[in-house]
């Protein structure tokens, strides 16, 4: 399947492009840019002996979107961070059925709430532990998607990028209340199920903090088969937004049984504006505001429940919007972790991002 896509994908953009070449395409050019430096006690290392402190390039991302004509639209990405080069997005997408949208290609897979909002946009420098080890991220395959009234739904089939074997049928459902200001309330809920075809699967994540050490580590397992499940929560009022969002995952190993992981993570962000983020489609967007400044918080746990090991973080930050293009973001982090009823922390961390679209 995944090398069909493959074909596919490439096919669909030539063929397109050369029937709407009189009028289209229309082209949109874009990237932003991330540099990120942090600085740590030595909780969040395995060896106290490494530098408590790290500077990264940690997202340059080019992307071109292209619309070929009125229901054909593409998008491709790469990421050229550390010197390498990654394809991020690579599908072509067809919205010309009134009750469904077609996407084919690399694309995130709709599971996450805070997954599936740009890295531009989240509220926090990093992600949530739960999100970044359990949502499955982009990956090859198809999916249909719809937005019949207050709601929202998608389901496709999905390849995992770095797997021969691996595949998954991965669904969401979203409900909203929305007015004309953005002001909003929002349930959902998301299901995969994964067949992994005896691949290694193990946890293995920092505490949200990326130049760290990954502290919370799983068993090695050749799994065979995984299914995960979460509900989310969130809304918005003149400015203000909460988020709530938990995971759970089965993960069957044959010879050593049934893993079972978990957690959650609940975050609020406040702008001084009081300006609304943008929300569409069940996911939500940036701020349009100048030089405003963006109070936000968070809580956050993962549990491994066979392994006896827990983490939990505890995060405030500010972020200040000099435009639509430029940001800085900071973020000061508490953590602590549990190994077989023995606990580690609370310490501190520090990070700080600068953060440049174009």
């Amino acid at each position: 399947m995944r090398t069909l896509i493959s074909y596919i994908v490439p096919a669909l953009l030539v063929v397109t492009t050369s029937a709407m070449a009189t009028e289209y395409p229309e082209l949109n050019f874009g990237g932003y840019i991330m540099l990120d430096h942090d600085q740590f006690s030595d909780l969040f290392l395995e060896d106290d002996e490494k530098s408590n402190h790290g500077t990264d390039i940690r997202r340059a991302r080019l992307s071109v979107k292209t619309k070929f004509s009125e229901n054909w639209r593409s998008k491709f990405q790469v990421d050229v961070a550390d010197g390498e080069f990654n394809i991020k997005d690579a599908y072509v997408q067809y919205k010309g059925f009134d009750w469904v949208d077609i996407t084919v290609g690399q694309q995130k897979e709709p599971l996450g709430l805070e997954k599936l909002t740009s890295s531009r946009d989240t509220f926090m420098i990093e992600r949530s532990m739960v999100t970044e080890v359990l949502a499955p991220g982009r990956n090859i395959g198809v999916k249909l998607s719809g937005t019949p009234g207050d709601f929202t739904w998608d389901l496709g089939y999905f390849q995992e990028d770095n797997s021969q074997n691996s595949y998954g049928i991965t669904g969401r459902l979203t409900w909203a209340l929305v007015d004309d200001d953005d002001n909003f309330f929002h349930l959902g809920s998301a299901l995969s199920e994964r067949q992994l075809g005896g691949d290694e699967y193990r946890v293995n994540q920092t505490l949200e903090v990326y130049s760290s050490d990954s502290l919370l580590e799983g068993t090695r397992l050749d799994a065979e088969d995984m299914s995960l499940a979460s509900v989310e929560l969130m809304w918005q009022y003149l400015g203000f937004v909460s988020m709530a969002e938990w995971i759970e995952t089965d993960i069957d190993d044959p010879s050593r049984g049934t893993y079972h992981y978990q957690g959650g993570y609940y975050q609020m962000s406040y702008p001084l504006s009081g300006k609304n983020r943008r929300y569409k489609d069940g996911k939500l967007d940036t701020i349009k505001a100048e030089h405003d400044w963006e109070l936000t918080w968070r809580m956050s746990q993962f549990e491994l429940d066979q392994e006896n090991r827990k983490a939990q973080t505890f995060a405030v930050g500010v972020n200040y919007l000099v435009n639509q293009d430029l940001m800085f973001k900071a973020n000061f982090i508490r953590a602590k972790h549990q190994e077989d009823g023995a606990t580690y922390g609370y310490d501190n961390a520090f990070s700080f991002r600068a953060q440049y679209s174009f």
